[in-house]
């Protein structure tokens, strides 16, 4: 019955510190099927968590509204409107980290996107191991215990 007791004190000590633990939260903004998938294996491997805005005023208020907001993952599949999107995000939470994903492999994109606020700019078709790893570079998930 001993044994029992402390098992029981070292399961309630971990589940304590899983409370205490930050899961990031990441806004997806995509009507890219594949690109959904992509991101949920990524935060899957990362512990993340992730909120998709259904569209632009959605996002905006996401930004606008969540706090914890950890970074968000932009697809810029309508071109010109996603570079509105980005300095709107940017206008509304300054120090957001913003990774743009594109299909458009021009180098005056990913100049455009880092101009207008972007954080990293990653050309389709994207890896969930160059996702987290784009992740982990810009250090927008690193375990850490949060303030209990």
């Amino acid at each position: 019955m001993r044994g029992n007791s402390q098992l029981l004190r070292s399961a309630n000590s971990y589940v304590r510190e899983l409370r205490t633990m930050k899961t990031p939260f990441i806004l997806l903004f995509t009507n890219d099927n594949e690109l959904k998938d992509l991101v949920a294996q990524a935060l899957s491997e990362i512990g993340g968590v992730s909120h998709l805005a259904r569209d632009v005023d959605e996002v905006l208020e996401t930004v606008r509204g969540v706090p914890n907001l950890d970074f968000a993952i932009i697809d810029f599949e309508d071109g010109p409107h996603g570079m509105t999107l980005l300095r709107a995000i940017n206008a509304l939470c300054r120090y957001l980290p913003v990774i743009v994903v594109t299909r458009d492999d021009d180098s005056h994109v990913a100049a455009v996107a880092y101009t207008n606020g972007a954080a990293a700019c990653l050309v389709k078709p994207v890896s969930a191991t160059g996702l987290v790893s784009t992740i982990r570079k810009l250090g927008l998930f690193e375990p850490e215990l949060a303030a209990a």
